[in-house]
Formats: C-alpha cells, sequence, structure tokens
C-alpha cells in the first residue's frame, strides 16, 4: 500500500479518549507447498517444496459505550521461492461509529458480497491478493468511506474509494503463475491514476427466508486484462523476455445476490452486467446447497453443492496483443461440490469441489480440510490439481502446479 493510503487511514482513524481496554488478537502460520511436478517454464523455481510465513496480528478498542470502534490489522508473509509472494499489506485500520440510523466506517476495511460457492462475481469493492491463493477469497485492504443506513425498506450502503489497489500476481519465478509472467510494475490505468475516485452502493434486505442484494459499482475494474510486453532496443530490437501488463479500465458494473433457505435446500444466485471491457457481458453464477443433517446417526453434516457459471464477455482482440476483456476460465462450467462438517469440539471440517469447463473439459479439483489440534492451534490442508487443461487456457502455465499444502496456525 502506498504511503499516500496509510497517512489516508492513520489520519481518519486516530481514537479519543475514554476508551475502554483494548482487545489483541491475531494469528501466525508455517505454510509448505508440496508440488508434484516440475514447474513448467525453465525461470520458474521447481523446488519440490516452498514453505512460507505469514503473520496477522489485530487490535481492537471501543470506546463512548461501544459506538465507536477502532480496528488495525497489518498482515505479511515471507516465502522461500516467490519474491512477489513475499509481501505485507494493511488489511484493516479504520475507525467505525455507530449512530442509531446510520454506521459510518472511514479508513482501511474489507467488504465481501456474495452467496455462491465456486465463484464470487458480485465481490468487487475489495482488490483479490492474487498470490494468496487462485479462488479470488483473499482480499486487499481498500480505503474507503462507507455509510450504513438500515431502514424498513432494507440496508443502504454507500461507498467512496478514493484509491485503487492492483492486484497481486507470482513473480517469474515463482509457481502458480500464467503462461507469461505478470509484470506488476507496469500497469496501465487508461488516463486515469490510482487516485481515481471510485463509488459504490448497495441494498440489501431479507423477504423471509430469502436474502436480496442490487449493488452498482463505477469506477476501476480490480479484475485487469492483460497486454503483452516485450522490452525493445531502439523501439525495433527485443532485448528481454515477454512479460505480461496488466491493464486497469474503468468500468460500470450491476449486480444481483440472491440467497433462500427452503428446508435442507439452500438456493444461490449471483449475476451481474458490466460495460467497459470491449461489449457490455452478462455473467451468473447459480445453484444449491443440499444439507443432510445428522448423516449416519452421528452429530456430522453433510453437504451437497453445485453450481452452473457463465460468462459472456468478448472474447475477441482488437489486436493480438491487447484483449477487450480480461481472461476467464469460468464461462461455461459446471461446479459439483461436497461439504463435511463433523460438528466436534475441534470443528473438522472438509470441503471437497471440482470445476469442469463444458467447452474444453478442462478441470479444476480443490480439496479443503481443518481441525483444532489444541486450544490455539489449527491444521489446514489444502490442494489444487489441475487436468485436461488446453494450450488457449489462461491456466496453461499451472498445468503442472498440482500441490498439496499444509498449514500450521497459531492463535493468540
Amino acid at each position: 500500500m502506498s504511503k499516500q493510503a496509510i497517512i489516508f487511514a492513520i489520519v481518519l482513524c486516530l481514537p479519543v479518549s475514554n476508551s475502554q481496554a483494548a482487545e489483541w488478537s491475531g494469528f501466525a502460520g508455517l505454510d509448505t507447498r508440496f508440488f508434484t511436478e516440475p514447474a513448467a517454464a525453465a525461470t520458474q523455481n521447481s523446488s519440490f517444496a516452498d514453505p512460507s510465513l505469514m503473520l496477522q496480528p489485530e487490535f481492537r478498542q471501543e470506546w463512548s459505550a461501544g459506538r465507536d470502534r477502532f480496528t488495525a490489522i497489518p498482515f505479511a508473509r515471507y516465502d522461500s521461492l516467490d519474491t512477489n509472494r513475499s509481501h505485507w499489506d494493511v488489511r484493516e485500520f479504520n475507525w467505525l461509529h455507530k449512530e442509531d440510523r446510520f454506521t459510518v466506517k472511514a479508513g482501511v476495511g474489507k467488504v465481501f458480497w456474495g452467496v455462491t460457492e465456486s465463484r464470487h462475481l458480485v465481490d468487487i469493492v475489495n482488490q483479490t491478493d492474487f498470490v494468496e491463493n487462485l479462488d479470488s477469497e483473499e482480499k486487499l485492504g481498500q480505503p474507503m468511506l462507507n455509510l450504513d443506513v438500515p431502514s424498513d425498506y432494507g440496508n443502504f450502503s454507500l461507498f467512496y474509494l478514493p484509491y485503487f489497489r492492483e492486484r497481486t500476481f507470482p513473480a517469474a519465478n515463482g509457481r502458480l503463475r500464467f503462461n507469461l509472467p505478470v509484470d506488476v510494475n507496469t500497469p496501465e490505468f487508461h488516463g486515469v491514476s490510482r487516485w481515481h475516485p471510485d463509488s459504490a452502493i448497495r441494498w440489501s434486505k431479507t423477504f423471509g427466508d430469502w436474502d436480496v442484494g442490487v449493488s452498482n459499482f463505477y469506477g476501476l475494474g480490480r479484475e485487469p486484462r492483460f497486454a503483452v510486453h516485450v522490452p525493445l532496443l531502439n523501439n525495433s530490437i527485443p532485448i528481454g523476455a515477454p512479460t505480461l501488463s496488466p491493464v486497469y479500465d474503468l468500468i460500470d458494473q450491476s449486480s444481483l445476490d440472491v440467497q433462500g433457505a427452503v428446508g435442507n435446500w439452500l438456493f444461490k444466485l449471483e449475476a451481474m452486467t458490466r460495460s467497459g471491457q470491449g461489449h457490455r457481458f452478462a455473467a451468473l453464477v447459480s445453484g444449491f446447497e443440499y444439507t443432510q443433517y445428522g448423516v449416519l446417526a452421528s452429530s456430522a453434516d453433510l453437504g451437497w453443492l453445485m453450481e452452473y457459471q457463465y460468462d459472456g464477455r468478448d472474447k475477441s482482440s482488437p489486436t493480438a496483443l491487447n484483449p477487450t476483456a480480461p481472461p476467464t476460465y469460468q464461462d461455461n462450467n459446471i461446479f459439483v461440490g461436497t461439504r463435511l462438517t463433523l460438528n466436534d469440539t475441534q470443528n473438522t471440517q472438509f470441503l471437497f469441489g471440482t470445476s469442469i469447463q463444458l467447452n474444453t473439459q478442462a478441470t479444476l479439483l480443490s480439496f479443503e480440510a481443518s481441525r483444532r489440534l489444541w486450544d490455539n492451534w489449527k491444521v489446514e490442508i489444502e490442494s489444487r490439481l489441475f487436468k485436461n487443461i488446453p494450450n488457449t487456457s489462461i491456466l496453461t502455465g499451472m498445468s503442472k502446479d498440482d500441490y498439496v499444502q499444509i498449514r500450521l496456525i497459531r492463535f493468540f
């Protein structure tokens, strides 16, 4: 994060007097990824194991009988192989003030929108921390001014987002990167700067067992497209390997998310339409989760998930090196999965999922499991497998990056 953004957050978030006791918490973790094959590119590190360390302390302090709260959550990771994955960020650094008729938050914050399991189409306020995980669930902190107004007609949220955060990407020597590495030092913004004033508005309301949200975002899109960059001498002689330059466009995105509970069924929908990256296009994720409670006469719950992903973005290119829309592999996919929750004192959980691209049969398999070991310790296992990846897919560079990750976490 830039110095200017940090100063913006600090100025807005200074606590006042009459404060209550401060609360400290957080966690530290050791990750190790084990890769089953050597890397696809010669520039990548082909080590079998990639250990890394992570740290996320959390500080909160309330005053004025809980009507004001200051939150600070920094994050840092050191990776032994990938220079870009060694990074730090301010996940949250904000002041929250509550009144009877509204709530205001100022500083750096995180906002999550969405209901589906396999893809979060409508979650657009925070930028994705792509070096942390491929599933786009890890987010960078976003400088913001947020006003929430609850009412009988629903909850209204307004956002002023004064500073743009660029997406993180693995380095040329890292794993789980695209066929060509992304040069994060050559971003393009098309006539605007990182200080472009983005804005968003959201309305949400519960109707019985159904939750509905409608949102609109205008500003620099968090999802970049890519242009191939070749270093040239005298504008004619190549002097280096080609890389991808991220291109961020001004977009206008409107979205809808719906979730409804009917007995053991949970129905989900996320849909959006976006302009600013080629022709205006629509995309959706829709499906269900069915839960069997107390399976095999135990306390465990077993959930079955299925979702369909559609994306109608423009895949044409005005030039060979300048596509009109960001690439995606989730444009005509079926996702199926199962979730097992043991409901034991160790909070043991398992999640297995498979996403299949119906046009090419490209398949991404994922597995996640977690279990508390003692009061302050937790172990997590994660795996990603890439199968039948065609040469035309954005995932081509990851076709040899099947891995198993073991994470040991200590809470404090």
